[in-house]
């Protein structure tokens, strides 16, 4: 093989890789825009993205100060019981849950303070206020109800519509206050004990920030429930007192302090169903590494077998290549991506080993040819499915590969190798460097 063929041959690489980005960039783009159109949509269906609880506290007017102070309750007994379910919409697949709260808070107000003998009172006086601030973006609540020492209260509608709900405390302390409510949301559900939560990337991805001081918690529990195994927690959150249990058909995490200063929200992640789009996107970003160890293993088999192949060859080899990505690009609108995944790719080694078939013969396309496209292109595209472990097959793989080259080409001469020379238009023979002439002894 000569130089130029060689440089042929990374042309044609470098324009492929060229072909698979746009690609690559095209099917993200599409992905995203759908999700853009749905986003709007899907919070008023199934609620926020992000279900964030925030901690009550209580306000009393101080006797020096007219102006009302912020207290944390005495104790927090919170129960969460999450029901996932997998929603698909706009060709793309959203985790959603509902979620039935239970909330139980001790509040004792401290000696001296205004103790009303009725909400009216209270209102008058500015005594104690216990106030529950509701889960911001969440358009429909089921079972709102409010109970103060088991006397049950209407919700005021003006509350709902505020956020908060404000709740007077009349009578000396302490008061048990509960609060119950099913509403629904996607992704993730947050307990945070003080502040504003945010959250870096897009939609399930990045990690939690919580912005203002810490809140003390008291005597505090947090269980959740879920009726899922694969439990997971936000990054960024605070992670549970101990390992999640399994349950009938789930799990359930729980949170327990006796004492405790702390922003750091407390939650869970859903399990969520892969996108297509994505898995489509990060498999033809990846496609010229698929390509690069396909052409390396490619060459070395050419030298070792003596079968010289036209960079031609290459081309259509490639070609055969980026079918699997394109076609899989849009059949994943129409079918399930693993049925999509398995239709494409025997699509693309047909192309490939029947053409290899005409080039070198059937025996050398269904060993070597076919051998190396299962491995490296469907092989490596299928470890995309395994989130969080593709680094890990595709290096193993590729460690594995580069022992089988260098076992096998350890004892080629390179600069034999590529010395090949072309007799006719159907010969091509292996042609040494020329042997320098000998000069004649002298006499």
């Amino acid at each position: 093989m000569s130089v130029l063929r060689l440089i042929a041959i990374v042309v044609i690489f470098g324009c492929m890789s060229i072909a698979w980005m746009i690609l690559g960039g095209s099917i993200f783009v599409r992905t995203e825009l759908a999700d853009d159109r749905n986003s709007a949509e899907l919070a008023n269906l199934w609620g926020p993205p992000t279900l964030v609880q925030a901690a009550p506290y209580w306000t009393a007017r101080d006797q020096d100060d007219q102006a009302r102070s912020r207290r944390s309750v005495a104790s927090s007994d919170v129960r969460a019981d999450i029901r996932h379910n997998n929603r698909y919409k706009g060709l793309l697949w959203y985790s959603t849950f509902t979620v039935d709260f239970v909330g139980r808070y001790t509040v004792e107000p401290p000696p001296g303070a205004p103790s009303p003998t009725s909400p009216e009172a209270a209102n008058a006086t500015g005594g104690s206020t216990f106030c529950f601030p509701l889960p911001p973006g969440v358009t429909t609540y089921d079972k709102l109800n409010v109970q103060v020492n088991d006397k049950p209260l209407s919700v005021p509608q003006g509350d709902v519509a505020s956020g908060v709900l404000s709740v007077p405390l009349t009578g000396p302390g302490p008061h048990a206050v509960s609060v119950t409510y099913s509403a629904g949301g996607q992704e993730s559900w947050l307990y945070v004990p003080g502040g504003q939560v945010h959250r870096s990337g897009r939609r399930g991805e990045g990690t939690l920030r919580t912005d203002g001081p810490p809140v003390e918690l008291r005597n505090f529990s947090l269980t959740i429930a879920t009726d899922f195994r694969e439990i997971d927690y936000p990054r960024g959150s605070r992670s549970p007192s101990q390992p999640a249990a399994a349950t009938n058909g789930g799990m359930t995490a729980t949170w327990t302090y006796e004492q405790a200063l702390t922003n750091q929200a407390m939650g869970v992640v859903v399990p969520q169903r892969p996108n297509a789009g994505p898995i489509a996107a990060r498999m033809a970003f990846f496609a010229p590494v698929s390509l690069l160890f396909f052409f390396t293993v490619l060459f070395a088999v050419v030298v070792l077998r003596r079968i010289p192949l036209h960079p031609m060859h290459y081309l259509f080899i490639a070609a055969g290549f980026f079918a699997f990505h394109i076609l899989l690009a849009y059949l994943v609108d129409l079918v399930d991506i693993h049925a999509a995944f398995w239709v494409c790719a025997a699509v693309s080694v047909f192309l490939v080993v029947s053409y290899m078939r005409l080039v070198a013969g059937m025996k050398f396309a269904a060993t070597f040819i076919a051998a190396a496209q299962l491995v490296f292109l469907v092989g490596f595209s299928y470890a995309f499915f395994w989130e969080g472990r593709t680094g890990l097959v595709v290096t193993i793989a590729a460690i594995a590969t580069l022992f089988v080259l260098m076992q096998a080409t350890g004892r080629v001469n390179w600069s034999q190798a590529f010395n090949w020379r072309r007799n006719s238009d159907d010969d091509w023979r292996h042609v040494p460097p020329p042997i320098p002439p000998v000069a004649p002894p002298e006499p």
